[in-house]
C-alpha cells in the first residue's frame, strides 16, 4: 500500500468537536454560574460519547485535547489560572482570553490551544504586577500604570522587544474584548501608538523595528556544520548493523547507540530540507515518495503544516534524505509497537469507564496521534504504559529535539549548541549563498536552472509544498544584496563597467544610506557569472558574459569586487601562457593579448599588481585595453 493510502486508512481518532462547538462565543449578559459552566475543553472515548474535561470556572484548564502539534510537552499544554490575584482580576483575563480563543480578532483567525497557554503565562506575570501595585480590577488601570510597568519591562528586567510585547498583550486584549469584561478599561491603553511600536518591535510608520528586521537565530557555521553532517551519515551507514543486533536481543531497543541513529535522522531531515520541527516531529510511516518528472526524479518529504494551518505538504528532499527516513522507520518499530499495546490496554480500560474516565481517555488520544510517529521515544516522567520497562512512547518534544540535537552536536567533536529552528536558518542561508554564490558556474546553471526553472517554479509546481520557505529565501537574498552592496559603496576598489560608476557615484553624499540599500535590493538583481557580479534586468549579453569573462570589464551592468580578484589572476596568468606559445598561429596571439590588456586592467583597478609581460609595449598595456 502507498503512503497516501496508507495515511488514509488509518483508523479515525475520536475527538470532541460537538460539544466544544456547541459552547457561545460571546460571554456578554451570562450569569456568573451560565459563564463558570462553559465547557472549555472536552475528551471523546471510543463511542464518541464527549466528556467535560475542563469548564470556564475551573482554576485549571486542561487543553491536551486541543493541541494539534506533537512535539509541545503536556506540562505545557495545561493553563494554571493565578490564584494570587484579585477575583476580578482573573476573571476578566479569563473572559477576554476565552473571547480571542473563540472568535480571533480579525483580520487573523482565532489563535491555537498553544498560543492560549502561552498568553496566559505572560498575562500572568501582568496581572501579578497589577495586583502589586493595589489594582484590584481593571477599571481601575490608569496610563501612569501602563508607563511604569513599561518602563519595568524594559529597563528593570531589560526584556527585548518581543517579551515587552507578550507581556502587554494581555492590556491590548483587554481593549479588544472589552464588551466580554465585566470592569472594561477606562480608554485605549496606548495613546496614539499601538501596542507594536510600544513594545518596540515596530517603527511609528508601520514598518519592523530595526531589531525585528535581523534574523536572530544564528546559521551553523560551515565547519560545524560539516562536522555535524559527516558524523550522522556515518551514524547511518551504521545503523542497519546496530538495528539487526537489536531485532536479535543483543542491544536493547532505548540504547544510547539507537538513540543516535533517531537524533542523527532528525538532524539529517531538518537540514535537508528546512522543515520547522513540529513539522520533522509530525512525520509518520512511509510519508515519502519519489516521483519522476520528464526524466528528472524528485523525492518528497510528506507532514502536516500546522504553524500557518496550511495543513498536508510536502518538502522537497535529497534521496539520502529518504533513506535516513526508512532507517529511522526501523528503529521506531519496537516502540510503535509498544505504544500500539498501549493504546490497546487504555481502550480496554476506557470501556470499562471507571469512576473518571477522563484521564485514561487523554492519554488514548495522545497514543492514537503517536501511533505512527517516526521520532519517538521513552516518557520516563510521563507515566506508566503497563509494559514494565518504564515509561511511556511519545513523540519527542521540542525541548526533547533540543538536546537530541546538542548531544549530536558534541559527539561529532564540536561545541556548538545546536537547536531545531538553525537548522531551517541554515537550510534558508545555504540555499541563498548557492544562488548568490562563488560555487562552479556550470553547477550553478544545472541545479538552479537560472535560465529557465528557478526553485520557486519548482515548488509551485506541486499544490503541497511549504509557501513559507519562499519568504524566509526572499529575505535571505536581500540581506545578502544589501551586505554585496554596501561593500560596494566603502572604499573598496571595484571594476568593470558599472563598477566604474559606482565608484563615481560615492561622491555623491546619501542621507539614508540603510534605506537606499534596502530599496535598492528590491529592484535590482545581482548574479553571478563566477568572474563578476551582474546587474542586468531585461537585457543584456545574452549570457555570453558567462563564458568569455572580459565582456565584463566594459560592461554597464558588470561590477568586478575584490572577491573576483583570484578569479582575474587566474585569467591574466591563462592568457600570458597562450602568449607563450609559439605554434598557436597569430589569431590566437591577437587574442590572448587582447585578454591579457584586459584581465591586467582589471587587477590595476582592483589594487593587484599584475605578473610582467614581455613583447607587449605599455601603451598596449595601457591606453589599448580602453
Amino acid at each position: 500500500m502507498g503512503a497516501r493510502e496508507s495515511q488514509q486508512a488509518a483508523p479515525r481518532i475520536p475527538v470532541a468537536y460537538e460539544l466544544v462547538g456547541a459552547q457561545p462565543v460571546s460571554l456578554v449578559g451570562l450569569s456568573d454560574r451560565d459563564r463558570a459552566s462553559i465547557v472549555v475543553a472536552a475528551v471523546a472515548d471510543h463511542n464518541g460519547t464527549e466528556h467535560v474535561v475542563s469548564r470556564f470556572g475551573d482554576t485549571r484548564w486542561d487543553l491536551r485535547s486541543l493541541f494539534k502539534l506533537d512535539n509541545v510537552p503536556e506540562s505545557r499544554q495545561v493553563v494554571i489560572w493565578p490564584e494570587d490575584c484579585p477575583a476580578a482580576l482573573v476573571d476578566d483575563f479569563k473572559a477576554v482570553l476565552y473571547a480571542w480563543f473563540k472568535r480571533g480578532r480579525p483580520p487573523w483567525k482565532p489563535p491555537g490551544a498553544r498560543s492560549l497557554c502561552s498568553a496566559v503565562r505572560d498575562g500572568s506575570r501582568t496581572l501579578r504586577w497589577l495586583a502589586g501595585m493595589g489594582l484590584k480590577r481593571f477599571d481601575q488601570i490608569r496610563p501612569i500604570h501602563i508607563s511604569n510597568y513599561l518602563h519595568f519591562c524594559k529597563e528593570d528586567l531589560r526584556l527585548k522587544p518581543t517579551a515587552v510585547y507578550n507581556r502587554l498583550a494581555l492590556l491590548d486584549l483587554l481593549w479588544a474584548f472589552r464588551v466580554d469584561t465585566k470592569y472594561a478599561m477606562p480608554e485605549y491603553p496606548w495613546g496614539e501608538l499601538n501596542l507594536g511600536v510600544v513594545a518596540g518591535r515596530m517603527e511609528v510608520r508601520g514598518k519592523p523595528a530595526a531589531t525585528e528586521r535581523t534574523g536572530k537565530t544564528p546559521v551553523i557555521p560551515p565547519t560545524v556544520q560539516s562536522a555535524i553532517f559527516n558524523y550522522c551519515e556515518r551514524v547511518i551507514g551504521e545503523a542497519d548493523a546496530l538495528l539487526d543486533a537489536r531485532d536479535a536481543g543483543k542491544i536493547a531497543p532505548l540504547d544510547d547507540a539507537l538513540l543516535r541513529i533517531r537524533d542523527a535522522g532528525l538532524y539529517l531531515l531538518s537540514i535537508s530540507t528546512g522543515m520547522r520541527n513540529s513539522e520533522a516531529t509530525g512525520l509518520e510511516n512511509d510519508s515519502w515518495r519519489t516521483e519522476k518528472v520528464k526524466g528528472v526524479t524528485y523525492h518528497w518529504v510528506r507532514t502536516v503544516e500546522q504553524k500557518t494551518g496550511k495543513g498536508l505538504v510536502e518538502y522537497l528532499a535529497p534521496p539520502e534524505t529518504l533513506n535516513a527516513l526508512r532507517i529511522v522507520q526501523r528503529y521506531a518499530k519496537p516502540l510503535q509497537e509498544r505504544l500500539a499495546r498501549e493504546i490497546n490496554r487504555r481502550r480496554l480500560e476506557a470501556e470499562v469507564e471507571g469512576p473518571d474516565p477522563r484521564e485514561c481517555l487523554q492519554r488514548l488520544y495522545r497514543a492514537r496521534k503517536s501511533a505512527k510517529k517516526l521520532f519517538i521515544g521513552a516518557n520516563v516522567h510521563g507515566g506508566d504504559d503497563g509494559s514494565g520497562a518504564g515509561g511511556r512512547i511519545d513523540v519527542l518534544t521540542e525541548m526533547g529535539c533540543g538536546l537530541a540535537l546538542d548531544r549530536l552536536a558534541r559527539a561529532a567533536g564540536t561545541n556548538w549548541n545546536l537547536t531545531s529552528h538553525q537548522c531551517r536558518r541554515t537550510y534558508a542561508r545555504m540555499f541563498v549563498e548557492s544562488k548568490m554564490g562563488r560555487v562552479s558556474l556550470i553547477f550553478l546553471k544545472w541545479q538552479l536552472k537560472h535560465t529557465s526553472m528557478s526553485m520557486t517554479q519548482l515548488y509551485a509546481a506541486n499544490p503541497l509544498q511549504d509557501a513559507g520557505l519562499y519568504g524566509e529565501f526572499i529575505d535571505e537574498m536581500s540581506c545578502l544584496k544589501v551586505e554585496i552592496m554596501e561593500s560596494w559603496l566603502s572604499d573598496a576598489p571595484l571594476s568593470g563597467g558599472a563598477g566604474r560608476k559606482i565608484t563615481e557615484l560615492r561622491a555623491i553624499p546619501i542621507a539614508d544610506r540603510a534605506l537606499l540599500l534596502k530599496h535598492t535590493a528590491d529592484s535590482i538583481h545581482i548574479r553571478p557569472t563566477g568572474h563578476a557580479w551582474c546587474l542586468a534586468q531585461e537585457r543584456g549579453c545574452g549570457g555570453a558574459g558567462l563564458y568569455e569573462a572580459t565582456r565584463c570589464v566594459d560592461c554597464k551592468s558588470g561590477v568586478i569586487d575584490e572577491s573576483f580578484a583570484s578569479v582575474w589572476q587566474g585569467i591574466h596568468a591563462q592568457q600570458l601562457e597562450l602568449l607563450d606559445l609559439d605554434d598557436a598561429g597569430p589569431a590566437v596571439q591577437q587574442r590572448a593579448q587582447r585578454e591579457v590588456r584586459l584581465s591586467r586592467r582589471v587587477l590595476e583597478e582592483l589594487g593587484v599588481t599584475p605578473m610582467p609581460v614581455d613583447g607587449l609595449s605599455s601603451l598596449e598595456m595601457g591606453e589599448g585595453a580602453r
